[in-house]
């Protein structure tokens, strides 16, 4: 009790709660504590509790009538103490997924009571001790996904009682002991994803009560040995991912309660024996990624529960058998990259079950299979690399669980239907490389999850719908090569994560939208061989990612943007056969992850920057644009200290004639306004005299305006003068005059 007690203490105090009840003197009520009837304690189960702290400080010495120990699935951690060593009587040793560390004690081996040992995923290092070999009372080991290194002890061959053995997920090496195949009351055996290496004896036919057997994922050579047939009770035999050999062995037939039989990513070859159409068992047949040739065998139609059909990436040719229409409860069919011709099985999908169908790269002719439209489980399609034809409006239907469609590189037809729209979750759509005519349909921006759109290398029209802007997961849109016309929508701006874009070689017209600069992420932006004019936006700069600007063949005009020289991990770029003039800006000297340039057939000139992409480039790259081209390329005549400084001179002389129209302009305007001053004084003095001589001289003629020195003039300043009465109906309202004389 004080043991336990102790132990509890140096847990953390979330743990102390969880323990709340171990209090009192009667610790057979405390939880998880089981005693005898001598009111020992002999079982400790705690598993799955959420404890914390360390294993090494609970006193095992103090526990030694425990029959059964289990702190499993905890987060407790440290060394496992050598006194565990005292717990004699101990028949369960269950303390698997936690976080303990360090080396298997020696001392386990002094518990030759136990039956089970349990140590799965924790973080033991070292080896499996070879003590390991002295309980000879053991049913169950499992010690997989630590870091144990080293080899299998061949000590654990003794443990003749062992019916469960998992070692998978270390890094243990060498040669599997060939004790291990004398333990002929083994019913699994699992060493996958390892580090072995040596071959499968013969002597594996004596695990005659094997029900399990699985060596996936280690070095394993060598022949699979004709004994494998001997294992009757063998249901499942997984051997993939190794570096077997030569054939399967005719044997296998023999294996009739086999449900999974996975020999893929080996280097077996020769042909598939007829003898796996015996396996009637069989939900899971796995022979992908190997070296197989031949034509699929006739018998693999009798297994009629098989799930899961898995040919892919072996040298396999001739037709599929038509037996195969029996499948009928097929959810994974994968037989790419072979040399299989002829037609798809017509009754694929006879059983509404099929989710992946994958037969790409192959030489596959004729329709698609009629089952196919009304196919609606269908989670992943790719029939790429075929000669597949049929209107692709006509034969699919729809999928509202699609993730995945690859029909590129056929023959299909026929427009792109509306109802791909109802693919909510489809991921990856490519029909590139065929013969697809019309629109794109607006139901596209239905499939929000989308990340590749390609529809590259067919015959669309019509232009871009607006709706692309809801795609804003789009990493890929690839519609090159096709006859899509009109702009370029702006609200390409919102496809934010928009990695590649290539719009090339289309009939799109108007400008660059300025609002792709809002699609940092690009690093491939092709529009090429189009008819887009004005200018290249400045917003080009914004692309900081981008490695391949592709711009060719178009009408821009206008000045090479400053900006561009902001992409510094740019490699490839292509202005060429555009209508750009000027000076190329200095800020390309900034430039220096760029490897590929075009600048030909533009009007540019002045100096080449010096740098690496131009010198390496030849004439045809910078070819056809104004004389005054000069620079590092060979061909173009070397640039004059003249020709270096005439872009700054013109600079200099541009502002220069900036700063000059300024001041003259603000000269001008001071003068007008003392001019305005001036005239209004003078008008001020005008009226002044008017009032000192009378009203007479504000009815001359010329607006009532006489110089008075000329009147006093002519008359010699004696003669008087009479002023007539006048009426002007423009300015007067018929005022009457009198005489005035005028006094010398």
């Amino acid at each position: 009790m004080h043991a336990l007690l102790e132990w509890k203490s140096s847990l953390d105090n979330y743990s102390q709660a969880l323990l709340s009840s171990w209090r009192g003197n009667d610790f057979c009520l405390w939880r998880g504590i089981r005693c005898d009837s001598s009111g020992s304690a002999s079982e400790l189960n705690l598993s799955n509790i959420g404890l914390q702290g360390s294993v090494s400080k609970l006193n095992f010495s103090a526990l030694s009538n425990l029959i059964s120990f289990n702190l499993s699935a905890n987060s407790l951690y440290g060394p496992i103490p050598s006194s565990i060593g005292n717990l004699s009587k101990l028949s369960t040793l269950s303390i698997f997924n936690n976080l303990l560390s360090g080396t298997i004690p020696l001392e386990i081996g002094k518990l030759s009571r136990l039956s089970i040992l349990y140590l799965d995923g924790n973080r033991l290092n070292g080896t499996i001790p070879e003590e390991i070999g002295l309980l000879h009372s053991l049913l169950n080991l499992t010690l997989f996904d630590n870091n144990l290194t080293g080899q299998i002890p061949s000590s654990m061959g003794n443990l003749s009682n062992l019916t469960f053995l998992a070692l998978g997920q270390n890094n243990l090496e060498g040669p599997v002991p060939r004790e291990i195949y004398t333990l002929s009351s083994l019913t699994f055996l699992s060493l996958r994803m390892n580090k072995l290496t040596g071959s499968i004896p013969s002597s594996i036919g004596n695990l005659s009560s094997i029900n399990v057997l699985n060596f996936q994922s280690n070095y394993l050579s060598g022949p699979v040995p004709q004994e494998i047939g001997r294992l009757k009770p063998l249901a499942k035999l997984t051997l993939s991912s190794n570096n077997f050999g030569g054939p399967i062995p005719v044997s296998i037939g023999n294996l009739t309660a086999l449900t999974i039989l996975d020999l893929a990513s080996n280097n077996l070859s020769s042909s598939i024996p007829e003898a796996v159409g015996i396996l009637t068992h069989l939900k899971e047949l796995r022979l992908s990624e190997n070296s197989f040739n031949g034509s699929i065998p006739r018998s693999i139609g009798k297994l009629v529960n098989l799930s899961v059909l898995k040919l892919h990436y072996n040298h396999l040719s001739g037709f599929i058998p038509d037996e195969m229409n029996n499948l009928r409860t097929l959810r994974h069919f994968s037989i790419g990259e072979n040399k299989i011709t002829g037609r798809l099985p017509d009754n694929i999908c006879l059983g509404r079950l099929l989710e992946n169908f994958t037969a790409p790269n192959n030489h596959f002719n004729g329709h698609l299979p009629k089952s196919l439209k009304n196919c609606s489980s269908l989670l992943r399609i790719r029939l790429e690399g075929n000669q597949l034809t049929g209107n692709l409006t006509e034969v699919l239907g729809a999928y509202p669980k699609l993730k995945y469609v690859d029909l590129s590189y056929n023959q299909f037809h026929g427009e792109l239907s509306s109802q791909w729209g109802c693919s909510h979750d489809l991921t990856y759509l490519r029909i590139s490389n065929n013969s697809i005519s019309g629109r794109i349909h607006p139901m596209i921006g239905n499939i929000a999850q989308l990340r590749v759109l390609d529809l590259s290398s067919n015959y669309i029209t019509g232009q871009l719908p607006r709706e692309l802007r809801r795609l804003t997961s789009l990493l890929e849109l690839d519609l090159h090569d096709n006859k899509i016309s009109g702009n370029i929508p702006p609200e390409i701006g919102h496809l934010s994560t928009l990695e590649k874009l290539n719009l090339g070689s289309n009939k799109f017209s108007g400008s660059i939208p300025w609002q792709l600069g809002q699609c940092r992420s690009l690093w491939n932006l092709n529009l090429s061989n189009n008819e887009i004019r004005a200018s290249i936006p400045l917003e080009i700069g914004n692309l900081q990612f981008l490695r391949d600007l592709d711009l060719s063949h178009n009408f821009l005009a206008g000045k090479v943007p400053q900006s561009i020289g902001k992409l510094k991990i740019l490699e490839v770029l292509n202005l060429s056969q555009n209508r750009l003039f000027g000076f190329i800006p200095q800020s390309f000297n900034n430039m220096l992850g760029l490897v590929s340039v075009n600048i030909s057939h533009n009007y540019l000139e002045g100096p080449i920057p010096n740098i690496e992409a131009f010198r390496d480039a030849p004439y045809s790259a910078v070819a056809s644009n104004k004389a005054g081209l000069c620079g590092v390329v060979a061909g173009l005549k070397k640039c004059s200290e003249r020709t270096y400084s005439e872009k700054g001179n013109k600079f200099m002389i541009l502002v220069i004639l900036l700063l000059v129209s300024f001041i003259l302009l603000t000269s001008l305007f001071i003068g007008m306004i003392l001019l305005a001053c001036q005239r209004g004084k003078r008008a001020e003095h005008d009226s002044v005299e008017a009032q000192v001589q009378g009203d007479a001289f504000a009815i001359w003629g010329y607006d009532g305006k006489m110089v008075y020195k000329n009147i006093i003039k002519a008359t010699e300043g004696s003669v008087p003068i009479t002023v007539w009465e006048r009426e002007d109906t423009e300015s007067y309202t018929k005022p009457s005059y009198l005489l005035i004389k005028l006094l010398p």
